[in-house]
């Protein structure tokens, strides 16, 4: 079943990325839909827990980290939602993974590859703190979880796709995210920095995978967001992503919001890395 949903996967994300920027959203819309009915069937026979805002799935035996995650996730529910202008109308689904090797089967990746959480479709996978925070005391779990966990990360990651339906590069996802769990959720990052933008945007969504430049795309969609919300202020992020949402492009909604389309914003980010020079 994992291979499958693997596959189908990977087919939805091919489909998306060669239709018609027109019916985007639409098609957004319909793999949503399928990857719900494919993690309902995946967790079948998963526990359950449940708040107001989420519910978690996991495997026999990590009841605790199950509670663990729901405490979190509603803790960053309320800051996050009212700084995106977001609070989703139905609960948030959050699966635990046991180990690595059962997450990347459901992406179908290799050995090499990792992540403490993923974002896609309406769900978000967390490896299990087990993992990453070995034999720790519960107090002190507790508070490593909350400073270094994933769970604000991937948050905003589905309030950004469910406030644009999927029409968002990577980029804006990634900055945000990161801006948002530094700024917004008490998570501990690395401080932002100056970095000189080598590529076009377009190039800069299709490195994030290149492991050759995986960290700087990070760190420089990071500086983007953070360097956008300095000088237009945080109130103008919901309004670019309702743009968005409605089916505008990145330019046209930075025009609506901004008066200015994305090259007259990459232009004010370089003449101020310059400056700083």
């Amino acid at each position: 079943m994992e291979r499958l949903v693997a596959i189908l996967i990977i087919f939805c994300l091919l489909l998306l990325f060669t239709i018609p920027n027109s019916v985007y959203i639409l098609g957004t819309g319909f793999v949503h839909a399928v990857h719900q009915l494919l993690f309902a069937w995946e967790t079948r026979a998963w526990d359950t827990v449940e708040s107001d805002h989420f519910l978690v799935k996991y495997r026999q035996g990590d009841e605790e980290i199950a509670l663990l995650t729901l405490k979190e996730a509603e803790r960053v529910y309320c800051p996050l939602g009212q700084y995106f202008g977001c609070f989703p109308d139905k609960k948030v689904p959050i699966a635990i993974y046991q180990d690595k090797a059962s997450l990347n089967r459901v992406f179908g990746w290799g050995s090499d590859e990792g992540a403490m959480g993923v974002y896609w479709s309406g769900v978000i996978r967390l490896l299990s703190p087990d993992e990453w925070l070995d034999e720790m005391p519960s107090k002190e779990r507790e508070a490593l979880f909350r400073q270094q966990g994933p769970i604000a990360h991937e948050y905003i990651h589905f309030l950004v796709d469910y406030q644009t339906r999927g029409n968002y590069p990577r980029w804006l996802t990634e900055g945000l995210a990161q801006y948002g769990e530094k700024k917004l959720a008490g998570v501990q990052t690395e401080e932002g920095v100056d970095l000189p933008l080598r590529f076009s945007l377009d190039e800069l969504n299709k490195n994030f995978d290149d492991s050759q430049w995986q960290d700087y795309c990070y760190a420089v969609s990071e500086d983007l967001v953070g360097f956008l919300i300095k000088n237009y202020g945080s109130d103008k992020v919901p309004l670019l992503l309702n743009e968005l949402g409605r089916g505008a492009d990145l330019d046209k909604s930075f025009n609506r919001v901004y008066c200015m389309d994305t090259r007259g914003f990459l232009e004010q980010y370089e003449s101020r890395i310059k400056q700083n020079v």
